[in-house]
C-alpha cells in the first residue's frame, strides 16, 4: 500500500503548477540561470528574496538538467516528499516493531497535506525532511555514539537553516534540550553525548550553514540582517508580528486545531489517540517515541503562542512524528473494535462537514463562492467521501486491518483521481501556456507586459510562464495612461476589464475561466 502511494504521488510529477508559490520560485530559479548569478536571489518587483537558496537552488539545477518544465520544477520536491515518507518509517522502527512502523509511513504517505504539499514545491516539505533526519541522526547518536552520527546531525540541520532560516536552528535545539533534560532526569545511562562529538557536529552546521549568510549580510548589508535574523520575514520578529492581518490573540491561541484537524484528513480521527501515545511516552516511552511526542507537542504549541501568521503550510514538520505517534495508537486499536469506532466517528464528523462545505463552494454558495474549479473538485470529493464511509463501515464491523487498509487504498484512489483531473482541466481554466504563447507570438523588443492587480498569486504565475519582465501596477489610471505608447499587453481581471473596454478598445488575445483577460493595443 505504501508503494501504492508512492506511485500516485510520483504520477504527480507532470501536473501543472498549480501552486502561485511554486510559480515565484521556480521565475526566481529562471532569474539565476539567466543571470549566472547564484548567491544574491533577485525578483523584478524589487523586494528581497526572503527565502534561503537552497530550495531555489535545487530547482534552478533541475531546470538546468531537465528544461524548464513543470516535471523538472517538481520531481527533486516529490522525491523528498517520499524520502521524509522513508526516514518517518526509521524514526518509528528505532523503538517499534515493523508493521507499527510500516503505519507510520502509510499514514504519512495518504495524509492530505503531505500528498498536497509534496506536489507543491517550496520549503516546508524539504524543511521537514531535513529535521527528520536531523532527529533521525540524534536518536543515532544517542544510541551508537558514533562521531559520524554528530556530524551527520549537523549536516541536516544546517541544511534546515539553508531552507527555512535560523528558527529551523531553534526549533531543533529546543525539542532536543528538553529531550536530553528528561533523559537526565531519568537517570537514563544508555544515551551517549559526548561534548568533543557534539562540537564537530556544530562545527559542520557551521561550515555548511554560514557561508551564504555572511555573503549576504554583506552584500546586502541591513536589509538582509533584518530579513533573516531581527524583525523580518525569517527574524525572530516573525514569530512576534504578523505580516497578514492580526487576528485576537484568543483566536490565534487555537487557530492551529482546525487547520491540523483538516489537512490531518483522512487520519484525523487518530489525533486523540496520538495524544494518549504521546503522553505515554513523556512518562515511559522508548527514546524514539518520547522524541516524536517532544517534536509534535513543542513545534505544534510555539506555533500555536506565536502571534504570528498562522499559515497551514508551517505545521508541516508536525506530520512525521504525529504519524509515528498515530501508528502507535493504531496498533493498540486494533486489539479493541471499540476504539478504532471511535476514530472512524471522529474522522467522519470532521471530513463530511468539509466535503459538504466545499460541494456549497463549488455550487457558487457561501462567501467566495466558485463554480470554476467544480471539474476538478467534485470528483475528489465524491471519491473522498466514499473513502471514509468506507472506513466508518469496515471500523463498525470491527474489522481493524481492514478497515485501515480500506481507507489508505481508497484516499490514494481519490488523490490519483485528484490528479487526474487536474491534468484534463488546469490548462482550462488557468489557460498560462496559451497566454505565454501568444504574448510571445506578438511581442517586439519595446513591448510592455502589465499585469494590474498587485504581487499576487496571478502575477507569480505571469512571470513564471512568460518568461518576459512584467509590470505590476494597481492603478487602473497607469495602465489607462500607457496604453496609447507603444506595444502594451495587459492582464486584466474581469472587473477592470469591464471598465476598461469602452475606453482602450484593446484586442482580445485570451480570456481565463478564471476571471482574467489578457488584451493588447496592437
Amino acid at each position: 500500500m505504501i508503494l501504492f502511494g508512492f506511485v500516485v504521488t510520483l504520477a504527480g510529477v507532470p501536473l501543472p503548477t498549480f501552486h502561485s508559490d511554486s510559480a515565484l520560485y521556480g521565475h526566481i530559479a529562471k532569474n539565476i540561470l539567466s543571470s549566472g548569478e547564484w548567491l544574491t536571489l533577485r525578483h523584478e518587483t524589487g523586494w528581497m528574496v526572503d527565502k534561503p537558496p537552497l530550495t531555489i537552488w535545487l530547482i534552478a539545477l533541475s531546470f538546468r538538467l531537465g528544461g524548464a518544465t513543470d516535471a523538472a520544477l517538481r520531481l527533486w520536491h516529490v522525491l523528498m516528499g517520499l524520502a521524509l515518507v522513508v526516514v518517518t518509517y526509521l524514526i518509528a522502527r528505532v523503538g517499534a516493531k515493523k508493521e507499527q512502523a510500516l503505519l507510520a509511513a502509510l499514514i504519512l504517505v495518504s495524509t492530505f497535506q503531505v500528498f498536497y504539499l509534496t506536489l507543491a514545491p517550496q520549503q516546508d516539505v524539504p524543511l521537514a525532511l531535513f529535521l527528520a533526519l536531523a532527529f533521525y541522526a540524534y536518536l543515532n547518536y544517542r544510541r551508537t555514539g558514533r562521531t559520524l552520527a554528530a556530524a551527520l546531525m549537523g549536516l541536516w540541520v544546517a541544511l534546515a537553516v539553508l531552507t527555512k532560516g535560523m528558527l529551523s536552528l531553534a526549533a531543533f535545539t529546543v525539542i532536543v534540550a528538553a529531550d536530553m533534560l528528561i533523559s537526565s532526569r531519568r537517570s537514563e545511562r544508555d544515551g551517549f553525548w559526548r561534548w568533543t562529538q557534539i562540537g564537530i557536529g556544530a562545527v559542520v552546521c557551521i561550515l555548511v550553514a554560514a557561508p551564504w549568510f555572511v555573503v549576504g549580510a554583506i552584500r546586502q548589508g541591513m536589509p538582509f540582517v533584518d530579513t533573516f535574523f531581527l524583525t523580518g520575514s525569517l527574524g525572530i520578529g516573525r514569530f512576534f508580528t504578523p505580516k497578514q492581518a492580526p487576528i485576537p490573540y484568543w483566536l490565534a491561541l487555537v487557530a492551529y486545531v482546525p487547520m491540523l484537524a483538516f489537512w490531518m484528513l483522512p487520519w484525523t480521527g487518530l489525533l486523540p489517540g496520538a495524544i494518549s501515545s504521546a503522553r505515554q511516552a513523556l512518562r515511559e516511552g522508548d527514546p524514539a517515541l518520547r522524541l516524536c511526542a517532544l517534536w509534535a507537542g513543542l513545534y505544534f504549541l510555539a506555533l500555536s503562542l506565536s502571534p504570528g501568521d498562522k499559515v497551514y503550510r508551517h505545521l508541516h514538520p508536525v506530520f512525521p512524528p504525529l504519524a509515528a505517534l498515530g501508528a502507535r495508537a493504531l496498533q493498540a486499536r486494533f486489539a479493541d473494535r471499540r476504539a478504532l469506532r471511535w476514530a472512524a466517528a471522529i474522522t467522519s464528523l470532521v471530513g463530511l462537514p468539509i466535503i459538504i462545505a466545499g460541494g456549497l463552494f463549488l455550487a457558487g454558495q457561501g462567501p467566495g463562492g466558485s463554480t470554476v474549479y467544480r471539474p476538478i473538485a467534485v470528483p475528489f470529493l465524491i471519491a473522498l467521501a466514499l473513502a471514509l464511509a468506507a472506513f466508518t463501515v469496515a471500523a463498525l464491523q470491527g474489522a481493524g486491518r481492514t478497515a485501515v487498509a480500506v481507507l489508505a487504498a481508497a484516499t490514494l484512489m481519490a488523490y490519483a483521481l485528484l490528479e487526474w483531473k487536474i491534468m484534463q482541466n488546469w490548462e482550462t481554466i488557468w489557460p498560462w501556456r496559451r497566454v505565454a504563447a501568444e504574448v510571445h507570438r506578438l511581442y517586439r523588443p519595446g513591448d510592455r507586459v502589465i499585469l494590474v492587480g498587485t504581487v499576487n498569486g496571478e502575477a507569480q504565475f505571469a512571470l513564471y510562464h512568460l518568461e518576459l519582465p512584467v509590470i505590476v501596477w494597481s492603478d487602473e489610471a497607469q495602465f489607462v495612461g500607457a496604453w496609447p505608447h507603444g506595444g502594451v499587453f495587459g492582464l486584466l481581471p474581469d472587473a477592470s476589464f469591464a471598465r476598461l473596454k469602452d475606453r482602450l478598445n484593446p484586442r482580445i488575445l485570451v480570456q481565463m475561466p478564471a476571471g482574467w483577460v489578457l488584451v493588447t493595443n496592437r
